[in-house]
């Protein structure tokens, strides 16, 4: 095994900005590293990394950086993602792998681990080194319960690291920003909007409309908010539209947000992972809407619509405010 690179993380750079997720494994992979004793390599995967590199500027003499090219023009992105990732942990041959928890990193990174034939410990909610070997905490039977794994020295292991579990840190001249900062950036101010800030909280709510990824951007966010008003209820949300940075942390749910049990829940746009469902499985009435038919989100519904949010949810606001 090379003592060259023996922790090494994966950082997502998406047109030469690292992603916000990244701050925090870099949290994670220097704990290890210094408890290790050892090296910490960024493996820096995406796009325009020179530009990121430029920003970074000097880092401490035990952080290494390489860079590796993530061809965008693939009709499947995810199998760009895993055929550079697995080059890069072929090559590097690390004794832990940093990788990144969110919806994005869960995509390609289990598919990595099965082509390599590594291990691979998702959800983790912390890392740390004792005695010499690294300890992974992680959650089990979404979310209700924790368990610890020791990792073997002698093998690779990939760890892929939750949101929100650590603290980031600033990567070189590259300032540590979270998702709720993310947010604030690049929610603008409307009507909808400024609405979020007097609307319960989804714990109180009878109602909650949640929106996932299927929002896609503010255009998605202001109909959620829209539907939400017209029906007087909470806005929730999902992991992966935290993750991309279109809802706030604090309208999450699920086992690393909140659990719910409202009269009514409304998943828009949301596919509905046991992470998701694990927060508001109990809800007393569930109406999903997702342009997918093998949503997992419908199994738990009591009524579906399967139709692009885009079209659904104008027509079912106007049908609201316009009763026959």
């Amino acid at each position: 095994m090379s003592q060259e690179h023996r922790v090494v993380m994966l950082a997502e750079v998406f047109g030469g900005i690292i992603a916000p997720h990244s701050h925090e494994m870099y949290t994670a992979g220097k704990t290890i590293a210094e408890g290790l004793g050892v090296p910490l390599t960024l493996a820096m995967l995406g796009t325009d990394q020179e530009e990121a590199l430029a920003n970074i500027g000097d880092l401490d003499d035990s952080v290494r950086i390489e860079t590796f090219t993530v061809d965008e023009g693939e009709e499947f992105p995810y199998e760009a993602w895993t055929d550079v990732a697995s080059e890069v942990i072929a090559q590097l041959k690390p004794q832990v792998v940093l990788v990144s928890g969110n919806a994005f990193g869960l995509d390609y990174t289990p598919r990595v681990a099965a082509r390599l034939g590594l291990p691979m410990a998702s959800w983790a909610t912390s890392v740390a080194v004792d005695d010499g070997a690294v300890v992974v905490t992680r959650d089990v039977l979404g979310g209700r319960a924790e368990t610890s794994i020791r990792c073997d020295p002698e093998q690779t292991f990939v760890i892929a690291l939750e949101p929100g579990m650590v603290d980031p840190s600033p990567i070189g001249n590259v300032e540590a920003i979270t998702l709720q900062e993310v947010f604030a950036e690049l929610a603008p101010e409307s009507e909808t909007a400024a609405s979020n800030a007097t609307r319960r909280k989804i714990t109180d709510a009878e109602r909650i409309v949640s929106g996932g990824r299927g929002m896609v951007g503010q255009k998605g966010v202001d109909l959620v908010n829209e539907l939400a008003d017209v029906l007087d209820a909470a806005v929730g949300s999902s992991g992966a539209a935290v993750l991309m940075g279109i809802s706030p942390h604090e309208t999450q749910v699920g086992s690393s947000g909140e659990v719910v049990r409202p009269k009514l829940y409304m998943a828009v746009g949301l596919s509905g992972t046991p992470q998701h469902t694990f927060g508001m499985r109990d809800s007393q009435f569930i109406v999903a809407i997702n342009k997918d038919p093998n949503a997992p989100i419908f199994q738990l519904a009591d009524f579906g619509i399967v139709g692009d949010l885009f079209e659904v949810v104008p027509a079912l606001i106007e049908a609201l405010k316009n009763p026959a």
